[in-house]
């Protein structure tokens, strides 16, 4: 596995969307359909919505589903992770968030899922934005549910996975009127603290030690220090561009997101989104939530591991007295909460199902009895 090593680094840099590309990128044609991708005809509306981010003069294109019935029910709004994905979050076969909508819509919960900036139909410019910024576009979808007559305005609520836990979060902290938060393989290390922990990951699995090993620590440490660097300083930029050029070029793979242009390279990495992910803060962020939450993990995610990351999550959200909070971690799920073998980024693309059942029902099952029919109306 070690000759993987430069791919398997870069995934880590980048997030776990790269696995997608990494994955997806290499199959000439169009993949078949998964087995739990939904077909028409659904029980239940389905409406195009397109949304306006009117302080960033960003347009969101979306799907809104609601369950029939008079309502009103509640509703969550989907994040996705580290990207640009769509709003199904699809690569290589997989649409995991139109499979969770249509579980959760079918089981009596409305869901909004929308395009990332850039993709689809979508506006903006998701690599300029930072997870603050990308909170706003979550909370003028929640904005636009609150006029909905079928969905109950006091129980609209984020899920987000991995980087979308973190972006819901941000969302919730900014709005009284964010009912409830799903976190699912959400980053619970501050972002330096988890790019090194997926770094003796990616070593241990690559049979990588000694002074090989040695040399990747020190390329990743001058990596972030350039990264953590003031963005406006031309000679944070000037670092970037030789590092990229010299030790640093072998770990950035042709991917087709990828910039091909040294320039564009450099931009990526010194970009809001991606020094968002470096910085990112998991006291801050979760300390001062004050809504039910639930946080899911799965036992192979080997991108966020539950015992690092769901374990701290707890841990920040007990030490701030937050009693109404459900952590579960699945046995035998993924980073993507697929049903895995190995939980390797490597293998996403080849399983066969897209979202674990079991995760499917935990989250039904969980803002039912938040939010449910003791409440709300009955499809």
């Amino acid at each position: 596995m070690s000759r993987l090593f430069p791919a398997f680094l870069f995934m880590m840099l980048l997030g776990s969307a790269v696995a997608f590309f990494f994955l997806a990128e290499r199959v000439p044609f169009k993949p078949p359909m998964k087995p739990q991708t939904p077909t028409p005809p659904f029980d239940y509306e389905v409406r195009e919505i397109a949304v306006e981010n009117r302080d960033l003069d960003i347009t969101l294109g979306g799907t809104l589903t609601i369950p029939n019935g008079d309502g009103p029910f509640p509703a969550v709004i989907l994040l996705s992770v580290a990207g640009p994905n769509d709003r199904n979050q699809a690569f290589a076969g997989h649409v995991g968030f139109h499979v969770l909508a249509d579980h959760l819509t079918r089981g009596g919960i409305a869901v909004a899922r929308f395009d990332d900036r850039g993709i689809g139909a979508s506006t903006g410019d998701y690599f300029a934005s930072s997870w603050d910024d990308l909170s706003t576009d979550a909370l003028a979808v929640g904005a636009s549910l609150q006029a909905e007559s079928k969905i109950s305005s006091d129980a609209i609520g984020f899920l987000g996975m991995s980087q979308g836990g973190a972006v819901g979060a941000l969302a919730t902290l900014a709005n009284k009127n964010v009912s409830f938060l799903i976190l699912v393989s959400a980053p619970g290390l501050p972002g330096e603290e988890a790019l090194k922990q997926q770094l003796e990951t990616t070593l241990s699995l690559s049979s990588i030690s000694g002074p090989r090993a040695e040399n990747y620590r020190n390329l990743f440490a001058e990596f972030i220090d350039i990264v953590k660097s003031d963005p406006s300083d031309p000679s944070t930029r000037e670092r970037m561009v030789e590092f990229l050029e010299g030790p640093g070029r072998a770990l950035v793979p042709p991917y087709q997101f990828v910039p091909k242009d040294l320039e564009g390279r450099v931009d990526m990495f010194l970009s809001p989104w991606y020094r968002s992910n470096v910085l990112f803060d998991p006291a801050a962020t979760y300390g001062s939530l004050n809504v039910p939450i639930l946080v899911l993990g799965g036992s192979k995610d080997v991108v966020a591991p539950p015992k690092y990351h769901l374990a701290n999550i707890e841990k920040i959200l007990s030490d701030n007295f937050m009693s109404n909070v459900t952590a579960v971690t699945l046995p035998g799920a993924n980073h993507l909460m697929q049903e895995a073998e190995t939980g390797l980024p490597t293998e996403y693309a080849s399983l066969e199902n897209s979202f674990s059942p079991a995760a499917l029902n935990e989250i039904t099952r969980w803002i039912i009895e938040e939010h449910g029919s003791r409440k709300f109306g009955t499809r």
